[in-house]
């Protein structure tokens, strides 16, 4: 049994999760209490139990043992013991736990939901067993048939699941929110894994095979003195490992820094023998890999071509492959850019728009289910206060409900908001159709819904035409009065504004310029006049709902595939334009004997990269222009745009750069000397 909880403070209400259990909870487990006895949970119902974190955040620094909190609904408790963190992440996340007594109480109080008794809400409760042994499985499951139920519309059954078997997650299984990944998206984080793997080995390859011309000399005196060609593929692909041993060892600092620093990366792992055995063999296999055809090349040269014409050797009929490899790479890299750059750009437009249409001097009061009529009044008599409104909807949706709606012989489940009407008026908004709600609309029965664009197309192609029309909302005929504009904020849906002032439940308050800290504390005093059981959670809106990117993560996503992906097409490319050179460096002396400058030579042997960032970018732009649309019906949000600018600016960055990594290999062509070329001939 679990829930959120709000731990009433001073500071405002801080959620918990608290758990539900028994003594035995640390036995099965293995938590670890660093204070306190597990036996006081079925002494005391009063007793609660904390984890370190949880402490700490309630707490800070000062000990929590004996120290009395309050829940909101669920009464008083004294802290009897800590819980240490686990060392990993669990199934089984705890942060506050109190007794199965404590629950019965809490059920007969009415205080939490009555679900001990109720095979309804068979979900939201576990039981676990420890056998005396495996034997006992199929005996418990053949108990466990004793218990089988028939509900109104479904029959229970049932059977015995092997902690072991818990996480991966079954996707099946639904009430099991805390098991982490599921098989499948561990199949793709693999096969991810090893595409990216393949790719560096290519890159490892081809930068192999470039360096092929300097390493020639020293394979042909080796081979001279006596080396054999195995004695020469083990240095070879020795050396390819302890190149991916090393990266392995450098990427450990930086996947550290990625935990401390990512809030959202839950991460957690422990540096066993197993761990490091495997990731180590994933080192060298990767070694072993990317080595084995440079060292099966290199080795294969004989000793009088090795210190001879090598330059005239190609070590492939074509670089087909690698510019195919290239162009994908890149391809890739284009379309996660453009993606990178037209949220940045959707970001940009969306903080304007909040800045120009949310005062910084408006609060929201969570009303938490109370009458607020009498408070209300006696906020707006505060000198501080310039206006209220008693409304879930600000210029986007505080809380939104669902309701059937009938209209022209179509059923439809549609979203809503209850609406103060004074919120259109006093925010200057100018509906493109119809009237505001009158001023003497009653309270009791609802007779005037409002409608955004969206959902007047939605219900009426013909949009204007829904003006003045019934509908049947639930089961009460409604007319629709006016259209209100889609939201310029957050998602754009189509919405039903509804006047129903007992769903109310938020406050918004407009405060006098620089009078937020003592209008604060004049709130909080009114709302425990009025309601001293309760917590008063008061924050300022721009604050507490446009303080976080709404897209912030996808940035950082598209951001962080494009880097790995650019880092990785930049090595391959810059091995195949380095291979390039080497093997065109006698057709550039030639042209530069008949006259060709340096830059017409660094032109030439750059060209031909340019032509292959222009055909990633033929395949980029329009996957970019497909995952776009897929993000803008996701946000859905006009401000999305992938216009002309933000598609130049992802591809010209990707091209720039590309180029620039080119361009530091093939700017040798402008600086070959012709006897040295063709001193071999």
């Amino acid at each position: 049994m679990a829930g959120k909880y709000n731990l009433q403070t001073d500071k405002g209400d801080i959620p918990i999760d608290i758990k539900f259990s028994e003594p035995s909870f640390f036995d099965v487990f293995g938590f670890k209490l660093l204070s306190g006895n597990a036996q006081s949970l079925a002494n005391n119902p009063s007793t609660l139990f904390l984890t370190e974190s949880t402490a700490e955040k309630i707490f800070g620094r000062s000990s929590a043992l004996g120290q009395t909190v309050r829940f909101e609904n669920l009464g008083s408790y004294t802290v009897g013991g800590i819980i240490q963190d686990p060392p990993l992440r669990t199934h089984l996340p705890v942060e506050a736990m109190l007794s199965i007594n404590a629950a019965k109480m809490l059920e007969k109080e009415g205080a939490i939901t009555d679900i001990s008794q109720n095979w309804e809400q068979f979900k939201s409760s576990a039981v676990y067993a420890r056998l005396k042994s495996e034997d006992n499985l199929s005996q418990l499951n053949s108990t466990l048939q004793n218990y089988n139920r028939k509900l109104e519309n479904s029959n229970l059954q049932f059977m015995a699941q092997p902690v072991e078997d818990i996480t991966p997650g079954n996707k099946d299984i639904k009430n099991d929110p805390n098991v982490g990944t599921t098989w499948e998206s561990i199949t793709i984080i693999l096969s991810l894994i090893l595409a990216l793997t393949f790719l560096s080995a290519f890159n490892y390859i081809s930068l192999a095979l470039a360096r092929a011309v300097s390493r020639a000399q020293e394979v042909g005196i080796r081979k001279t003195l006596g080396a054999t060609r195995g004695q020469l593929i083990g240095q070879f692909l020795t050396e390819a490992t302890v190149i991916a041993v090393l990266a392995l060892i450098l990427t450990v600092p930086c996947v550290s820094f990625l935990m401390d620093h990512i809030p959202d990366l839950e991460v957690t792992f422990s540096w066993d023998i197993i761990l490091i055995s495997g990731l180590l063999a994933y080192a060298v296999i990767t070694g072993l890999v990317a080595g084995a055809l440079p060292s099966w090349i290199l080795s294969a040269f004989k000793p009088i071509q090795a210190l001879g014409k090598l330059k005239n050797v190609k070590l492939f009929r074509t670089v087909s492959f690698y510019k195919i490899l290239v162009i994908v790479q890149f391809s890739v890299v284009i379309l996660l850019m453009i993606q990178v750059v037209m949220l940045a750009d959707y970001e940009i437009k969306n903080h304007e728009i909040i800045n120009s249409t949310v005062s910084p001097n408006v609060l929201t009061l969570d009303l938490k289910g109370e009458e607020y009529e009498n408070l209300q009044n006696e906020i707006n008599r505060l000198s501080q206060v310039e206006m209220t409104l008693a409304t879930n909807w600000y210029h986007k949706p505080m809380q939104i409900g669902k309701s059937s709606v009938t209209f022209s012989d179509k059923i439809l489940e549609m979203d809503y908001v209850s609406i103060d009407p004074k919120t259109i008026e006093t925010e200057g908004i100018s509906l493109k159709r119809g009237q505001n709600f009158p001023e003497d609309i009653p309270r009791s029965s609802e007779q005037y819904v409002l409608v955004n664009e969206a959902a007047a197309e939605f219900l009426e192609p013909d949009s204007e035409k829904i003006v003045g029309q019934n509908l049947l909302l639930d089961s009460a005929y409604v007319q629709v009065i006016g259209i209100m504009p889609n939201e310029i904020i957050d998602e754009q849906r189509p919405l039903i504004y509804r006047y129903l002032p007992n769903e109310i439940s938020t406050l918004i308050i407009k405060t006098k310029p620089n009078t937020e800290l003592a209008a604060t504390k004049a709130i909080q005093s009114l709302w425990n006049n009025n309601f001293p059981e309760k917590t008063a959670n008061l924050h300022n809106l721009k604050e507490q709902h446009y303080s976080g990117a709404s897209s912030g993560d996808r940035i950082g996503l598209f951001g962080g595939l494009a880097l790995i992906v650019f880092i990785i097409a930049g090595l391959g490319i810059l091995g195949v334009a380095s291979y390039s050179v080497e093997i065109r460096t006698k057709e550039l002396g030639i042209r530069k004997v008949l006259g060709a400058g340096r830059i017409k030579l660094v032109w030439t042997a750059t060209r031909n990269f340019g032509i292959l960032m222009l055909i990633a970018g033929l395949i980029g732009v329009p996957a970019a222009f497909f995952v776009g649309d897929l993000i803008r019906q996701d946000l859905g949000s006009n401000l999305v745009n992938l216009s002309f600018i933000n598609i130049s600016i992802g591809f010209g960055l990707v091209a720039i750069l590309g180029l620039m990594i080119v361009l530091s290999q093939t700017i040798r062509a402008g600086q070959i000397k012709i006897v040295k070329v063709l001193k071999a001939e």
